[in-house]
């Protein structure tokens, strides 16, 4: 795990419709890893976002073209803020020969779910999107990786961590050398209000609204005052991925 996320930053520093598979996906309330996401997925829309979000958590598009030798210091990083308050999505993307960078921030939040044919309940029901692009130097960029590195990505061992929708966590995926590397931290096992890179990535990001604190650690989960603790539909509201490896299952 070291030895990979060392080489996306030495490597860095050496180099100078979707709507309507979406929509089959979602409507039919299938499986939520149905659906693969992919570099042309639309994932601000609602229905696609509902049936490839697992696909997506997982960077599947970036695994893919990473495989391929298509992705070198590629990083997806997603903060899962009580997934039905609000999530965010981070994608950084290599330019001209890994001299730039592209920084694309996304906030999904809840949206009135009348507009869509999906049910509020459902899990990853329908989410707005709010999206901003930053064009970022190689300095910037390695400000952000050294600061994930000094919070674990690449050092960690999580295996078997489960990340639940109702509680705060953070997922940091990276592409080098042809391999991926995964980092997660959860509210159950880390203080997220110690971690140093959310605030390089906040400073970053033009997204204009402030990052949602997480709980102190070792706080007492607070039960959902939307949500009865008896709702018999919890359990199909709510979902969890586990760290397998380098892979979200």
């Amino acid at each position: 795990m070291r030895k990979k996320i060392m080489s996306v930053v030495s490597n860095i520093r050496t180099k100078s419709s979707i709507l309507s598979s979406g929509a089959l996906c979602a409507a039919g309330l299938m499986a939520l890893s149905a659906c693969s996401f992919t570099g042309t997925s639309d994932i601000e829309n609602p229905l696609v976002r509902k049936g490839s979000w697992f696909s997506f958590i997982n960077a599947d598009d970036i695994r893919t073209a990473c495989s391929a030798g298509d992705a070198e210091g590629r990083i997806r990083i997603v903060y899962n803020a009580d997934y039905y308050k609000e999530t965010r999505s981070y994608d950084l993307i290599p330019r001209n020969g890994a001299e730039q960078f592209e920084m694309v921030s996304r906030i999904f939040g809840p949206l009135d779910v009348s507009e869509v044919n999906v049910e509020v309940t459902a899990p990853l029901g329908a989410f707005g999107g709010t999206e901003s692009r930053e064009n970022l130097s190689r300095g910037q960029y390695l400000a952000l990786t050294d600061a994930l590195q000094a919070d674990g990505f690449g050092y960690q061992s999580r295996d078997g961590l489960r990340l639940h929708s109702d509680d705060y966590y953070w997922v940091a995926i990276g592409c080098s050398s042809q391999s991926i590397t995964l980092a997660a931290w959860a509210s159950t096992k880390d203080d997220l209000r110690a971690l140093t890179f959310p605030n390089v990535l906040e400073n970053l990001s033009g997204l204009e609204k402030t990052l949602p604190q997480p709980p102190a650690f070792g706080a007492p989960k607070q039960p959902d005052p939307f949500f009865s603790k008896n709702d018999k539909k919890a359990e199909s509201r709510h979902f969890y991925r586990t760290v397998r490896g380098n892979q979200l299952k």
